[in-house]
């Protein structure tokens, strides 16, 4: 085990091997010491070099002599290097003051014997590589903790988006919705929808860079688009642009993508309800009106039907006494008048017949209409949507 020694008075610095001792009992150096100096009045000697050389060595000792250790020399050592303090006699307050402050991982006296010395020192580095390792476990736990916390609140959101979609009924508040939820993931966006020549994007007071690049990415056939900052999701109905994605953050890029594809996924399933609505709103409106036209004409056409066959009635009976007919002839003759009443009356049924079906069907139009309706549990809570979605 090599150990780097750094003294001071002057700044001197030793590539030591074997891990033996070159400091005795009053801080001067045993023979043979001089053969480890690194920083010879003959070889340039820098910060740079300095901080090579603990990739070449396994612990450094510093010692507390009379004078204070060079600043420059202890602030390039690694937080995660083994440091030893070496105290010998003369080994001033403030240097071994400086120790301490520095925060060495053990001290070492003189008074040890080169055995002890050895294991000592052995254990020091044994011990501060099981702490460099404990904190790397826990560097790597804590960011597993927080990835799996930031993919459950992400996550969380999409569950609140999906729950509160149910309750928008027009598109701006759908649009309006999902910048809510992406404000509290901390983007920008931009919604577009689009149904045949019908386009509407939300904000209106869009760039036109920006209306050039949702043009582009719905002629083409690309359903995810990720350059940068710029995110855009192209669906059918739907197209989603963000603008302030977290590029430099590849692991919460490749999430947000995933859980932005469910957002989007979930807007175009409703606003295709929505739509549907809008279509199935219009055919009851046509529906009603057909209905009342031929209300309208059942009743006129009543009172007509009612009114001719009475004056008929009363015509055919005053000219079957008229035209001296024997009673069987005149019953004959009012037998089909009552036959052509009952032939219009028949019709009548008919036209109510249709009128009864009309009427289911506007029925079940309203049916239908209701399904698309929100929760009535939901109604206090559409202005809701302009708050912040909060989780965890």
């Amino acid at each position: 085990m090599d150990a780097l020694w750094l003294l001071a008075g002057p700044d001197r610095c030793y590539r030591v091997p074997d891990r033996r001792i070159i400091v005795d009992k009053r801080g001067s150096l045993l023979d043979g010491a001089e053969q480890f100096l690194i920083n010879k009045p003959d070889v340039e000697f820098t910060e740079n070099t300095l901080a090579a050389l603990f990739d070449q060595v396994d612990v450094v000792i510093l010692v507390a002599g009379s004078e204070l250790l060079n600043k420059q020399w202890l602030e390039s050592i690694p937080a995660k290097f083994p440091k030893v303090g070496f105290l010998y006699e003369t080994s001033t307050p403030e240097a071994r003051l400086q120790l301490t402050v520095i925060g060495v991982d053990g001290y070492i006296s003189v008074s040890m014997t080169q055995p002890d010395f050895e294991v000592v020192l052995q254990k020091i580095h044994e011990e501060k590589q099981s702490i460099n390792n404990l904190l790397e476990e826990l560097k790597n736990f804590s960011a597993i903790a927080f990835t799996a916390m930031s993919s459950a609140s992400e996550m969380g959101t999409v569950a609140v988006f999906a729950e509160k979609v149910q309750s928008c009924m027009e598109l701006h508040r759908l649009a309006n919705l999902i910048q809510v939820s992406l404000g509290d993931l901390g983007l920008d966006c931009i919604v577009q929808f689009i149904f045949e020549n019908d386009i509407t994007i939300f904000p209106v007071d869009v760039p036109v860079s920006y209306l050039r690049l949702l043009q582009s990415a719905n002629e083409s056939e690309t359903r995810i688009i990720s350059h940068g900052r710029f995110l855009l999701f192209s669906f059918e109905h739907v197209q989603l642009l963000v603008t302030n994605a977290p590029h430099l953050d590849q692991e919460r890029y490749g999430r947000l993508r995933d859980v932005l594809a469910h957002v989007v996924s979930i807007a175009e399933a409703r606003a295709k309800t929505l739509k549907v609505n809008t279509l199935l709103k219009i055919q009851q409106d046509n529906a009603r009106m057909v209905m009342m036209l031929l209300e309208m004409a059942a009743v006129d056409n009543r009172t007509a039907v009612k009114t001719i066959m009475t004056e008929l009635s009363d015509s055919l009976r005053v000219m079957a006494t008229g035209f001296d007919l024997n009673m069987e002839q005149e019953s004959q003759l009012l037998t089909l008048s009552e036959r052509a009443l009952n032939s219009l009356e028949g019709l009548q049924e008919t036209t109510m017949a249709v009128e009864v079906h009309f009427r289911s069907l506007l029925q079940q139009l309203d049916e239908a209409s209701n399904l698309l309706q929100p929760p009535q549990e939901h109604e206090q809570e559409i202005e809701s949507f302009d708050s912040k979605i909060e989780l965890f």
